[in-house]
């Protein structure tokens, strides 16, 4: 799975549960301009719960296990690095 369809899952997802980011770009009112790659974890959730659902979400959606680190913690702390991680896992599950 190349990592563009997997931000753009990754982005919709957290559009879904975080209403405090904008719609992903395909969206017909999407900001172009917004920096979905570098956007911070922390801005985006109201309550340490909010981290625990979209986890599990991203979970199911990609086969994957955040293990010890969740989402908006240390070395995942922007929307970037979680799809880095999960475009990793993802990968290395398919053999490449």
């Amino acid at each position: 799975m190349d990592r563009k369809r997997i931000m753009d899952e990754v982005v919709e997802i957290l559009a879904n549960k975080l209403h405090q980011l904008p719609t992903p770009p395909s969206d017909r009112d999407a900001d172009p301009d917004f920096d979905y790659e570098n956007q911070v974890f922390s801005e985006l959730v109201q309550h340490h719960l909010d981290i625990a659902e979209v986890s599990m979400d991203l979970e199911d959606a990609f086969g994957v296990n955040f293990e010890e680190t969740l989402p908006g913690g240390a070395g995942l702390e922007t929307i970037g690095k979680v799809v880095d991680f999960i475009h990793g896992k993802v990968n290395a599950s398919r053999g490449g």
